[in-house]
C-alpha cells in the first residue's frame, strides 16, 4: 500500500466517523433470500461454478521447502491434488490420481516423493515434473502406446509470494490478474510464514461462517471485552474490487492506536503505518480472508463440506523465524484468537437453523454490512441464469467496484 493510499483510507475513517446516516444515494439493499443459505441445490451451483473455477488458497512454500516434498489438498472433494516442489525448485499441482488404475499415487498428506512418485497400486512411476517414466511389465501394454499421454493431470498452480494457488479450471485469468488491486496492496504479506493451523467444523453454511467476518457491526455485542475494546467500527472504511474481492479499514480505538514514527523508515510502505493505527482486512474471494496488523495477519480458510457444513481453518502468519519452533508471542496471537473464534461462532450454528424459519425474508444488510451484500452480489455475477429467480439478488453495488487500491 503505498502513502497515497493510506491518506485517503485516513480521510475516509474521519468522514465514516462523523456521519448520522448512510451516504446520500447509497441503496437500501433488500434482504438476501434466506434460500440462498439452505438450499443443496443452490450450494452445488456454488460448488461447480465458483469453487471449481476460482483461484484457491493451497498452502504455503514454507510447507514443502525441498525438492520432491510434496502435500496434498482435497479440500473441496473434488478429486486430490497433489502439490509438489520439483528439482527445479518450481511448485506444481496435479491431479493425485495415477493414470493407470485411478489409484492415488500416494495418501499420505504430506511427505517426501525423492526423485519419483510411484503410485502405491501398481508403481506406475512419475518424476517429479509428473511425466510417465516407468510401467513394470512393459511387453504388456501395446508397443503403439504413447506414455506421454498418460502423465499427470496437470493442475493451474501460481505462487503469490510464498502462497500457493490452485484452480481446478483451464480457463479464467492469471492468479494477478484476479487478485487485481489486493496483489500490489497486499504485497508486504505474500512474503511472510504461516503457522499454528487451527481447524474447526461448523454446522452451518460456508457463507454464514464468513459473512461474520466482513463486517465489525456485532463487535459490541459479540466480543465486549476482546475486539470491541480494540477497534472502533464507527469509523470503517470498506472498498469493493474486481471478482468479488473486498477490503476494510476498521480504525483502532485511542488505547490500541500506535503512531507513526517521524520519519518513516525506508522499509515501511504506506500501509505498515496505517496497520498501526487500524485493523486492515481483505476479503479474497470466494473464501479467504486476512484480518492484518501491524507485522503480520491471520489467515482464515472456510472450506464448505456441504450447504449446512464449514470447516474453519485458522493461520498466525508473520516473519519467518529460522529454524526451530515459531517464537513464544506467535502461540499467544494464536491463543487469543482463538477466543475471538469461540466468540464468533458460539452462534452460527443456531443462525443456519434459524434461517429456516418461513417468517423469515433473508439478512438485511446495512450500509456497514454492505461486503455481505456484496459477496452474495458477485456469487450472482458468476452464477448468473442459474439462479433461481426467488432467490436472486440485485446488482445494486455494481457502480461502487473500483480497479485500483488507492480508491476507496
Amino acid at each position: 500500500m503505498d502513502m497515497k493510499t493510506a491518506q485517503l483510507l485516513r480521510d475516509q475513517i474521519e468522514v465514516e466517523r462523523k456521519r448520522n446516516a448512510p451516504p446520500e444515494g447509497f441503496p437500501d439493499l433488500p434482504p438476501i433470500p434466506a434460500g440462498r443459505y439452505t438450499d443443496p441445490a443452490f450450494h452445488a451451483l456454488e460448488k461447480r461454478e465458483i469453487f471449481d473455477k476460482a483461484w484457491l488458497y493451497a498452502g504455503s512454500g514454507w510447507e514443502i521447502p525441498n525438492a520432491g516434498d510434496y502435500k496434498s489438498f482435497d479440500n473441496f472433494n473434488r478429486g486430490p491434488v497433489l502439490i509438489i516442489r520439483g528439482k527445479d525448485m518450481k511448485i506444481r499441482a496435479f491431479y493425485n490420481t495415477c493414470q493407470h488404475r485411478g489409484a492415488t499415487i500416494t495418501r499420505e498428506p504430506c511427505g517426501h516423493a525423492g526423485s519419483r512418485l510411484k503410485c502405491q497400486f501398481h508403481s506406475w512411476t512419475y518424476d517429479l515434473e509428473g511425466k510417465l517414466v516407468g510401467i513394470p511389465g512393459p511387453w504388456d501394454f501395446s508397443p503403439d502406446m504413447d506414455k506421454s499421454k498418460h502423465n499427470l493431470k496437470p493442475v493451474r498452480c501460481e505462487m503469490w509470494g510464498e502462497h500457493i494457488f490452485i484452480n481446478l479450471s483451464p480457463d479464467g485469468p492469471d492468479l494477478e490478474t484476479y487478485l487485481g488491486p489486493v496483489w500490489s496492496d497486499f504485497e508486504w504479506a505474500s512474503r511472510l510464514r504461516p503457522s499454528n493451523r487451527r481447524s474447526r467444523v461448523m454446522a452451518c453454511n460456508w457463507r454464514v461462517a464468513i459473512e461474520a467476518f466482513i463486517e465489525v457491526y456485532h463487535i459490541t455485542t459479540i466480543h465486549p471485552t476482546t475486539v470491541s475494546s480494540t477497534i472502533d467500527y464507527r469509523g470503517t472504511v470498506s472498498t469493493f474490487f474486481p471478482h468479488g474481492h473486498s477490503r476494510m479499514i476498521v480504525p483502532n480505538t485511542p488505547s490500541n492506536y500506535k503512531a507513526p514514527p517521524d520519519e518513516m523508515p525506508g522499509d515501511w510502505d504506506g500501509g505498515r503505518a496505517l496497520r498501526g493505527e487500524s485493523n486492515v482486512s481483505y476479503h479474497v474471494f470466494p473464501n479467504l480472508l486476512t484480518p492484518a496488523g501491524p507485522s503480520g495477519y491471520i489467515l482464515m480458510e472456510f472450506w464448505p463440506h456441504d450447504h449446512n457444513h464449514t470447516e474453519i481453518v485458522t493461520w498466525i502468519v508473520e516473519p519467518d523465524w529460522g529454524e526451530g519452533e515459531p517464537p513464544a508471542d506467535y502461540f499467544t496471537r494464536a491463543e487469543y484468537f482463538d477466543v475471538v473464534l469461540d466468540e464468533d461462532t458460539w452462534n452460527m450454528e443456531h443462525i443456519q437453523h434459524s434461517l429456516l424459519s418461513p417468517s423469515f425474508a433473508g439478512p438485511k444488510c446495512s450500509y456497514h454490512e454492505k461486503r455481505i451484500y456484496y459477496l452474495e452480489q458477485h456469487v450472482d455475477h458468476l452464477l448468473g441464469d442459474l439462479v433461481p429467480e426467488h432467490l436472486r439478488v440485485a446488482p445494486l453495488l455494481a457502480d461502487r467496484i473500483v480497479n485500483t487500491a488507492c480508491a476507496v
